[in-house]
C-alpha cells in the first residue's frame, strides 16, 4: 500500500503564515482606529520565517508599504536577545517635513517595535487630526438651565428643560460668540492624508431688539461679538437641529408647536407676556401672566393669570384661568376657572369643570360623561349623553362654612382673651396692695404710688410706666418686677381686640357678600337626555345628614331623546327652588 503524500515544509509555513496572518487582520479589525494600529506575535508559537511571510501577506491587505517595515524587522528577529531582555526601535516609514504645505509638514508616519525572546509588538501610528471648531455661544448672559435652549457640558441644547422665558433689559448682553477656526489634516496609519472639513460660521438671525457687537483684544484681532438686547422684552429663540438660528426681542410671543423644539414655558417663573400657540404637545406646559391662545392642547398644560380661549382640547389635558376660559370642543380634561367663566361652544366628553359660571350655548351642543361644579350653570340647546354630574354652588356654601368656622373660633379666642384680662387684673389690683403696704414705709414715693393708683383707674400706661420707673429706682423688689411683668402683658390686650374686632369685621363682610353670590346663583337646563342617559344634579346646601344621593335625578326611560328642562335658584328664606317643566 502506498503511503499518502506528505505537505512539503514550504507548504506547511504557507499555512501557518496564513493562519497568523488571519488571526492578526481580527485582531486589527477590531481597533476601528484610522490613525493607530498595533499588535502582538508569540514567538514561541510562529517561527521567524511565518512571521516574515504572514506580514509580507499582511500589509498590503491593510493598505500599508511594508517594505521599510520587512526590512526592519528582519535586522531585529535575526539577532540575538538575551533573557529578560529586549530589543526595540523606532523609525518613519513616511516623511513630508520638506513639503511647503505647513498643514503637511506636521504629518508624521512612525514604526515602533519591540521584541524580546517571547514576544513581537508592532505598531504604525499616524497623526491625528487638529479638529475644525465652527462658530459657536462661548458665553450666555442669562440662565439656559431655566430657560429656552439650556446649554448642556457637550453644546448640545435640551429643550425639554425650561424653567423661564427670559427677561432682557435693554443694553443687556445676551450672547457672547466665538468665530470659526480651521483646523488640520492627519495621517492615517495607512499613509493616506485625512482632511477635515470647513469651519463654519454661527450665523443667527437678528429678529429685531438685538444688535451685534464687535469684540477686539489689545492688538486688534477679533475675538468674538457680543449679541446684546437695544429693547426691553422677551427674549424668543429659534433652532435648526441643535443649533440656534434665530434670536429676538418682543412683548408678545407666537409658536406654531410647544413641543422639544420649544419647551416647557414658565414652569418655575411666569411668562409675563400674552402667547399664541397652534399646538401644544403631550407633555408640554405653559404658564403665562398674558392670554393664552390655542389651536390644540395635546394634553399639555395651561395656566394663565388672564383668559384662555382653545379650540381643541385633547385627552389629558389641563387648563387653568385666573379669569374666562373658551373652548369648542374638550375630552377628558381638566377646566378650571378661578374668578371668571367657562363657555363652551361645540362638545365636551369625559372632563371635569369648575367655575363660577359655565355655559354652553349654541344652536347645538353635546354633553358626555362631564362633571360640572359651579354657582351658574347655563346649558341650552344641549345633547346629554352617558352619565353627567353636576355640583350647583358646592364651592359658595363650602366656602361660607369655612367663614362661619373661622368667625366662631374668633368669638371663641375673644372670650378667652377677655376672661384672661379679668384674671390680670385681678392680680394686677392684688400685687398692688402688696406694693403700697411697702411704700407707704418710704414717705418719699408716696406722691408717685397715688399717682400709681390713679392710673390704674383708666389704665393709663405710660404713666404707669413713668410711675413704677421711679418707685424702682429706690426700691428694686420682686413686687414692682412682678407689677411690670404684669403691666407688660395687660398692655397687649387692646391691641389683641382690636385686631380680633377687625378680622370679625372682615369675616362678617365676607359671609354677607358670599350669602349675596349664593342667592344669585342660578342654573338653567334646557335640552334632551339620549338614550341610556343620566343627569345627576346635587346641590351645595350642607345637609346635616350628608348623603351621595343627588337632590335631582333625571334617567331616560326612552328608546329616543328625551326633552329636559329645568331651572334651581336658591334664596336665604326658601332654600333651593327647583322647577321642572
Amino acid at each position: 500500500m502506498e503511503a499518502p503524500n506528505q505537505p512539503s515544509a514550504a507548504e506547511k509555513l504557507q499555512d501557518k503564515a496564513d493562519i497568523l496572518e488571519n488571526n492578526l487582520f481580527s485582531a486589527l479589525s477590531k481597533q476601528n482606529n484610522p490613525i493607530h494600529i498595533q499588535f502582538q506575535i508569540n514567538r514561541e508559537q510562529f517561527p521567524n520565517p511565518v512571521i516574515i511571510k504572514a506580514l509580507l501577506q499582511l500589509l498590503p491587505r491593510i493598505n500599508i508599504k511594508g517594505p521599510k517595515i520587512i526590512i526592519t524587522l528582519n535586522q531585529l528577529l535575526n539577532r540575538p536577545i538575551p533573557k529578560d531582555s529586549q530589543l526595540k526601535t523606532e523609525k518613519q516609514l513616511l516623511d513630508v517635513s520638506g513639503t511647503d504645505n505647513p498643514d503637511l509638514s506636521r504629518l508624521t508616519l512612525t514604526l515602533k517595535i519591540l521584541l524580546t525572546s517571547k514576544l513581537l509588538t508592532l505598531s504604525v501610528k499616524g497623526t491625528p487630526v487638529i479638529p475644525s471648531r465652527d462658530g459657536a455661544i462661548a458665553k450666555a448672559f442669562f440662565d439656559h438651565k431655566s430657560c429656552p435652549g439650556a446649554l448642556s457640558k457637550d453644546g448640545i441644547m435640551d429643550y425639554r428643560e425650561i424653567n423661564k422665558y427670559p427677561i432682557a433689559k435693554a443694553g443687556d448682553n445676551l450672547f457672547f460668540i466665538i468665530p470659526e477656526s480651521q483646523g488640520k489634516p492627519g495621517m492615517g496609519y495607512d499613509g493616506q492624508i485625512i482632511q477635515v472639513p470647513n469651519a463654519l460660521a454661527l450665523k443667527i438671525n437678528l429678529n429685531g431688539g438685538v444688535e451685534k457687537v464687535d469684540s477686539l483684544d489689545t492688538e486688534g484681532k477679533e475675538l468674538g461679538y457680543f449679541l446684546k438686547a437695544v429693547k426691553t422684552g422677551v427674549v424668543v429663540l429659534s433652532r435648526d437641529g441643535n443649533k440656534i438660528t434665530d434670536i429676538g426681542i418682543s412683548d408678545e410671543l407666537e409658536i406654531n408647536r410647544l413641543d422639544y423644539s420649544t419647551g416647557n414655558i414658565g414652569t418655575s417663573f411666569i411668562c409675563p407676556i400674552s402667547m399664541k400657540i397652534d399646538t401644544i404637545c403631550n407633555g408640554f406646559k405653559i404658564r403665562a401672566r398674558g392670554m393664552v391662545e390655542a389651536n390644540v392642547l395635546e394634553g399639555g398644560e395651561i395656566e394663565t393669570d388672564s383668559q384662555a380661549h382653545l379650540h381643541t382640547i385633547q385627552p389629558g389635558s389641563r387648563v387653568t384661568a385666573q379669569k374666562d376660559i373658551i373652548a369648542h370642543f374638550a375630552r377628558n380634561a381638566v377646566l378650571t376657572s378661578e374668578t371668571g367663566s367657562i363657555t363652551l361652544l361645540e362638545e365636551v366628553m369625559d372632563s371635569t369643570l369648575c367655575s363660577v359660571e359655565i355655559r354652553f350655548e349654541k344652536n347645538k351642543g353635546v354633553m358626555t360623561s362631564n362633571t360640572l361644579d359651579a354657582e351658574t350653570i347655563f346649558l341650552k340647546n344641549i345633547y346629554f349623553c352617558g352619565e353627567n354630574t353636576i355640583h350647583f354652588g358646592r364651592r359658595l356654601f363650602s366656602r361660607k362654612q369655612a367663614l362661619i368656622n373661622a368667625l366662631q373660633t374668633l368669638e371663641t379666642e375673644t372670650s378667652t382673651l377677655n376672661e384672661q384680662e379679668k384674671e390680670w387684673m385681678e392680680r394686677f389690683h392684688h400685687e398692688l396692695q402688696r406694693l403700697t403696704k411697702t411704700i407707704k414705709k418710704d414717705p418719699l414715693l408716696l406722691d408717685n404710688l397715688k399717682n400709681l393708683i390713679l392710673a390704674t383707674r383708666t389704665m393709663e400706661f405710660d404713666t404707669l410706666d413713668k410711675e413704677l420707673e421711679t418707685i424702682e429706682k429706690r426700691m428694686n423688689t420682686k413686687e414692682v418686677s412682678q407689677i411690670k411683668n404684669r403691666l407688660e402683658s395687660l398692655r397687649q390686650i387692646p391691641g389683641k381686640n382690636k385686631a380680633f374686632a377687625e378680622q370679625k369685621k372682615e369675616l362678617s363682610e365676607t359671609i354677607k357678600a358670599t350669602d349675596q353670590k349664593i342667592s344669585g346663583m342660578s342654573l338653567t337646563i334646557e335640552g334632551y337626555l339620549r338614550r341610556a342617559g343620566t343627569l345627576k344634579i346635587h346641590t351645595g346646601k350642607a345637609k346635616e345628614t350628608p348623603s351621595q344621593e343627588p337632590d335631582v335625578f333625571i334617567e331616560s326611560e326612552q328608546s329616543q331623546d328625551t326633552p329636559i328642562k329645568l331651572s334651581i335658584t336658591y334664596s336665604g328664606w326658601e332654600g333651593f327652588k327647583i322647577t321642572r317643566n
